[in-house]
């Protein structure tokens, strides 16, 4: 679970953005009926919303509540992989993988990680989703 929040945010943000662009292949069914259109502009809205969470919501987040917003996040890519499981999952997973890692957003912190159930959960969501884009 280390090598998720441990993981530098540019690593990070990559391979959830390749994520994303795969399981949009397989969501918009581009090898079969080729809806082309689909699958660039919900990789595109996926990627973005991530940048926007992790950029500019997780740096605003104050040390106190990191743990409250760790777990709250990664509800929150199980409940978008119910409701909307083809990008936003992809999303609130990365900023919940990147809220997770103490003091990554306060330099000078060394206090003890955030809750793992809200990455479990974010990486069981992350899983779901992408399974759930195969099958359709």
């Amino acid at each position: 679970m280390s090598t998720l929040t441990r993981m530098p945010r540019t690593q990070l943000l990559t391979a959830m953005a390749l994520v994303i662009v795969i399981a949009e292949l397989f969501a918009n069914d581009i090898f079969g009926d080729a809806d082309v259109g689909g699958w660039i502009g919900l990789s595109l809205f996926g990627i973005a919303v991530m940048l926007l969470l992790v950029l500019v919501l997780v740096p605003r987040i104050p040390a106190d509540k990191r743990r409250a917003w760790t777990l709250g996040l990664g509800v929150g890519s199980v409940v978008a992989c119910v409701v909307f499981w083809s990008a936003l999952p992809f999303a609130l997973a990365a900023a919940t993988f990147v809220l997770a890692a103490p003091g990554e957003e306060h330099p000078g912190e060394t206090g003890e990680a955030s809750p793992s159930a809200g990455v479990i959960l974010a990486a069981l969501a992350t899983l779901a989703a992408f399974i759930f884009c195969i099958i359709g």
